[in-house]
């Protein structure tokens, strides 16, 4: 599986919004002259739909691919984190924390296999509150919106593992417990990427710009 990088909101979200969100928050000159960023989008869904005994709340899901890999460049990630407190987190910039403020409560998740990481940042009322960043074996970086703490190598992680760090950040982020047992949890990854599997991949930056498409609203399942 490539890296998972995806925003799930109780809003509904479509292209447009999203396209117009991220060009308020993104310079051009930021780009990588070779960025490509990619958006699917489905919702609304329930989590009860999925996993039996999960909430019945209705959620809207963004995945977001970079078929050329980088999106910004070391300046560019630099501005980026500036915005809405996201240097504090000590992590990455992507597209789909870049938009989490955009919502009343957003949920950003980004999954890498090749790299063995993973990061969950939980967002309400446009602010961070929450974000955890593990490298098994190297480091975990734990962040409260103002707080930051660092521990290399990680010894102390209630979550356990990446799959755990995701689920620990659902919960945050449905306010309930989503339990997870057996193939359900092994499969956990593999189902959050499955959720836009059928929706279309809509273009929203092309070789270091904005796509001249325009932005058309993606219908729900």
């Amino acid at each position: 599986m490539n890296d998972l990088i995806q925003l799930h909101t109780f809003e509904p979200q479509d292209v447009a919004l999203l396209e117009r969100e991220l060009r308020a928050r993104l310079q051009a000159r930021w780009l990588h002259p070779w960025a490509c960023l990619e958006v699917a989008i489905t919702g609304p869904w329930r989590p009860a739909d999925l996993w039996p005994g999960a909430p019945e709340r209705l959620i809207w899901t963004s995945t977001f691919t970079l078929p050329e890999g980088g999106l910004l460049t070391a300046d560019g990630e630099l501005a980026a984190a500036e915005r809405d407190t996201l240097a504090r987190r000590r992590a990455p910039v992507t597209a789909a924390e870049l938009l989490a403020p955009a919502f009343a409560a957003g949920l950003a998740v980004w999954h890498s296999d090749a790299g063995r990481s993973v990061f969950v940042s939980l967002w309400r009322d446009r602010r961070l509150r929450h974000s955890l960043r593990l490298e098994p074996g190297v480091q975990s970086v734990r962040c409260d919106g103002e707080r930051v703490l660092i521990e290399a190598p990680p010894r102390h992680l209630p979550e356990g593992d990446r799959t755990g760090v995701l689920l620990g950040g659902w919960q945050r982020f449905l306010g309930e417990p989503l339990r997870m047992e057996g193939a359900s949890r092994l499969m956990f990854v593999d189902t959050l990427a499955a959720l836009t599997g059928d929706s279309p991949d809509e273009v929203l930056i092309a070789r270091g710009e904005w796509s001249s498409e325009p932005a058309r609203a993606v219908a729900g399942k």
